[in-house]
């Protein structure tokens, strides 16, 4: 009977080794795993938040972009705005200034568009409401295929599309019509 005994004790000793044993190595394996460093992969883009960028040309001040916040792609060449408002200048002087929904930048040509809901204020408190504006950095020429309304102090215009210089003064609007006060 005392082999009996002994021979359950043994039993139960090696269970419990073999317990041991396979938690031991369970837990040895999950510190192998957390020492390993996965490495990040490379990205081209990049996000700020209150982003403001300003061009300048001889000290004076040409545009003034600010957005709530830009997604730089530097892979395409493109930044995507949130919120942008576009300060224009001529000469350092105050000319207009274009809000949107979105926009994108082409960091190539510095060409801007304004995308979704747009409206225009200008120095000369006229207002222009369209949608999805192009802005020509080149040519300082701003132009959209949408339906437009420019409301002026004597007159309001409607129209199909425009293209114009970046204070209104020098407009083309397709399908237009005036209603005068």
């Amino acid at each position: 009977m005392k082999d009996g005994k002994q021979n359950k004790y043994n039993k139960i000793k090696l269970f419990l080794l073999f317990i041991f044993l396979t938690f031991s190595f369970c837990a040895c394996n999950n510190e192998d795993e957390s020492n390993i460093i996965e490495e990040t992969p490379p990205t081209t883009e990049q996000t700020i938040e209150k982003f403001v960028i300003t061009e300048t040309k001889d000290g004076k001040i040409n545009t003034v972009l600010e957005a709530e916040s830009a997604v730089i792609d530097e892979k395409n060449k493109m930044v995507y705005l949130m919120l942008p408002k576009v300060k224009f200048y001529q000469d350092g002087k105050f000319m207009s200034i274009l809000i949107s929904e979105t926009g994108e930048v082409n960091l190539d040509n510095n060409n801007i568009k304004a995308l979704g809901k747009c409206t225009l204020d200008t120095a000369e408190n006229e207002h222009l409401q369209t949608r999805d504006v192009s802005y020509d950095a080149s040519t300082k020429m701003i132009s959209s295929d949408n339906d437009i309304k420019i409301t002026r102090k004597t007159e309001t215009i409607y129209g199909k599309g425009f293209k114009s210089d970046i204070d209104l003064n020098k407009i083309t609007i397709k399908k237009q019509r005036v209603l005068i006060d």
